[in-house]
């Protein structure tokens, strides 16, 4: 990675002061001979190295000489600026790593990994999860398009573009044009949320609808255009007033309180469900709520009963099940 002469100097200076309380001539010692050796590059002047250290404040960093025993050392407050993590949270790199590993052939997982080498100093030992860390779940097909289709959608989202894309169902191509609102993420698939568009009006339905991204044909989405009669006319894209259609569609509200995807357009009935769960089933339900709304009321080591407020509809039944008879429905 290339670095302006300033930022390389900023990189170098905070590298070293990470390593322990340093004296302004020294810093610029060490400083010094890592530009020399490991860049080729000619030495700074202490003026250079003020700016420096001056530039970093601006960032954010926090250094001050501190006198200690009549020397002065220059210090770096571990607490200041983000981009800086304790021992313990950089061992948690290579368990991030491990699962993106089913995604370690994307050109931006690899770039990550790259930059916590070149920037921060993590040798590629220091970030190998395997063997030491598995994550078994296997790599969706075509996840590297899948993802970049969904970063295009998301992008049309913010600025208000209407789109269009081929659509696949049950063996049937449709054209269709749809102002986005969001990407999900659920049982392993990407799903878009948003309202189908009127082929006169170009205004949005307002009701919420839901397309499964391995199902765009090519994995393809462009913007939307006005059509027209006339030959030779400039296109015109179709915009919508994001803000305004996400309160429309109460998209919210409708899926914070789904199971999964699944909703009514007309009649929801939103019910406080109570459920006990036993064997294998509490440690995984106390592990992870199967819901936002998820309160335990009782809790004993024969059992655990819980309570959840969903639509009552086949989709919450159907997640019950994958528990099998360690789960009953209680009302």
């Amino acid at each position: 990675m290339k670095y302006s002469k300033p930022e390389l100097y900023k990189k170098l200076i905070l590298n070293i002061l990470r390593e322990n309380k340093i004296t302004i001539e020294v810093l610029l010692e060490k400083l010094n001979k890592l530009l020399y050796s490991d860049y080729s590059m000619n030495t700074i002047e202490r003026r250079t190295l003020d700016r420096s250290l001056k530039g970093l404040r601006e960032d954010g960093f926090k250094i001050s000489p501190k006198n200690i025993n009549g020397v002065f050392y220059y210090i770096l407050d571990k607490n200041s600026n983000s981009e800086i993590l304790t021992e313990e949270e950089q061992l948690t790199f290579p368990l991030l790593l491990g699962l993106l590993d089913t995604e370690k052939s994307m050109k931006a997982v690899e770039w990550m990994r790259v930059t916590l080498i070149d920037e921060f100093n993590f040798s590629r030992n220091d970030l190998k999860a395997h063997p030491y860390f598995v994550n078994v779940q296997p790599t969706l097909n075509n996840q590297e398009k899948l993802l970049i289709l969904a970063g295009k959608i998301i992008d049309f989202m913010k600025k208000g573009n209407v789109i269009q894309f081929l659509y696949e169902k049950k063996g049937v191509i449709e054209l269709k044009q749809v102002a986005p609102l969001q990407i999900r993420y659920y049982n392993n698939r990407y799903y878009m949320l948003g309202s189908s568009i009127d082929e006169i009006s170009n205004k949005p339905s307002n009701l919420l609808h839901t397309f499964i991204l391995d199902l765009f044909v090519e994995n393809q989405v462009y913007k939307a255009v006005e059509e027209t009669d006339e030959i030779n006319a400039e296109e015109k894209h179709i915009y919508f007033d994001y803000d305004e259609l996400f309160k429309m569609t109460n998209l919210e509200y409708l899926l914070d309180n789904s199971m999964g995807m699944w909703f009514d357009w007309e009649i929801n009935i939103l019910k406080t469900i109570r459920l006990k769960f036993t064997g294998w089933a509490i440690s995984v339900v106390k592990n992870k709520k199967i819901h936002q709304s998820q309160k335990i009321i009782q809790d004993t080591p024969e059992f655990l009963i819980i309570e959840i407020c969903v639509w009552d509809n086949h989709q919450t039944n159907n997640y019950f099940s994958r528990f099998w008879n360690n789960c009953e429905r209680l009302n």
